[in-house]
């Protein structure tokens, strides 16, 4: 890691400083995306007066958070973190506000392309994650992404707690009741970006060596296809990107038919919040430990302790045929510990696995993927929910899971040690 003109003090401080900055800039994008979920569906059965195609908001998010990390990692590559986050809250901020026009209108094709640009908002945070593990050192890399990963839960939770607040509000100034949370949101989008942009000084990716005025001239840019062949090069660059992807994957599949399997079988839309709620703990509130278990024991085995637990979960959830809580309960838990083992260990051992001069292109790229997964998953899951069932839906997690952790436990018997492998230096 190339700090040049930093003693190792200073740059201690300055990485605890980073992270200080990304965490506080975390909680209000969180709370944005939050906030906007609460209601994006409702808006949608609002104009097209059913909820057959409420699933198209989650779609168009998605589809923004994909191009935003192509675009984000790009603007990255040239200018730094600072620019590329700052500019992701902006569009976002921009496209809460369309959003909430949209309803205002009862347009649904406005409502989408707000809901688009929003997305750019999602990219730009799930980003920041890396910006953490810029300056970190391999002994604190996990831990670094699972400080910022950790701080979304602060502001998943707060967004929806404020959201009928906000529509009371919005009713009172004689707009939409669904309009006041989109407003809401632009807010704290807004909010992120300012502290990015005051803050986040000096920039990240500057000072770790990924980008500085000498390279910036000379370096070639890659392309999404360049770095996916960079990540399938690499074996253990495939293993953290298939980890990305699966983990998302079997999350948002089982995730998002929870409330509409516990609907069918007469739970109460509380008992329901609070199987949710049980799950976004598991995904966030216990990151830290991923980091730790991360940094200690090593990435492949944390990836393979996640991939073990998403196994187990949809496992439970598919035992739920009636959805009682006794299985909900710690099936959607673990459907979320999962989940964030994945991502962070996953996140840590992307980083590590290519060059500097790589990093941000292919970190770009697999977000990308990991986007595309969601999305993929999210639309399909309502089809093989109505046609098969949510124990179908499970197994199909439970083998997409299974698949990962066979992956995992290879690799960690290869331990990267592959002919394609290399040899490449350990970034530090």
């Amino acid at each position: 890691m190339t700090t040049a003109g930093y003693s190792p003090a200073d740059h201690s401080a300055l990485q605890r400083r980073t992270l200080g900055v990304l965490f506080a800039s975390s909680i209000p994008a969180r709370a944005a995306m939050s906030l906007a979920f609460t209601v994006a569906g409702l808006a949608i059965k609002e104009m097209l007066d059913g909820d057959r195609w409420a699933g198209l908001s989650t779609v168009a998010i998605t589809i923004g958070t994909a191009v935003a990390s192509g675009w984000l990692s790009s603007l990255m590559m040239k200018s730094g973190r600072n620019p590329g986050l700052r500019t992701g809250y902006a569009v976002a901020t921009a496209g809460a506000l369309i959003g909430g026009f949209g309803i205002e209108r009862s347009s649904i094709t406005i409502f989408l392309a707000g809901l688009f640009l929003f997305g750019v908002g999602q990219g730009a945070t799930n980003l920041s994650r890396y910006a953490a593990a810029d300056l970190a050192t391999e002994e604190t890399r996990a831990k670094a992404i699972s400080t910022v990963v950790f701080a979304s839960a602060f502001g998943s939770v707060f967004g929806p707690m404020i959201a009928g607040v906000l529509g009371d509000l919005s009713v009172s100034a004689g707009m939409n009741e669904l309009t006041g949370p989109f407003l809401g949101s632009a807010v704290f989008f807004a909010l992120s970006g300012l502290v990015i942009w005051l803050l986040l000084r000096p920039d990240p990716l500057t000072v770790s060596g990924g980008l500085n005025s000498q390279q910036a001239s000379t370096r070639v840019k890659l392309s999404i296809s360049d770095s996916l062949a960079i990540v399938w090069a690499r074996p253990l660059a495939r293993l953290a990107a298939a980890t990305l992807v699966i983990s998302q994957l079997v999350m948002v599949m089982v995730m998002a038919m929870t409330p509409l399997h516990m609907d069918a079988h007469g739970h109460s839309t509380g008992w329901i919040g609070l199987v949710i709620s049980a799950h976004t703990a598991g995904m966030f509130l216990f990151a830290p430990i991923a980091g730790f278990v991360s940094d200690k024991i090593g990435r492949i085995p944390t990836i393979l302790s996640g991939a073990a637990l998403l196994t187990l979960s949809t496992i439970i959830t598919a035992l739920a045929g009636e959805a009682p809580r006794v299985l909900m309960f710690p099936g959607l838990f673990l459907l979320g510990l999962g989940w964030s083992f994945g991502m962070v260990a996953g996140s840590a051992l992307l980083t590590e696995s290519v060059s500097s001069e790589e990093r941000v292109s292919v970190q770009g790229a697999a977000d990308i993927a990991t986007s595309l997964a969601s999305g993929g998953g999210a639309l399909a899951s309502g089809f093989v929910f109505d046609m098969a069932g949510f124990h179908i839906l499970s197994l199909m997690g439970t083998a997409a899971a299974g698949g990962l952790m066979l992956f995992s436990f290879v690799r960690s018997k290869l331990d990267g040690t592959g002919p394609d492998s290399g040899p490449l230096p350990r970034p530090a």
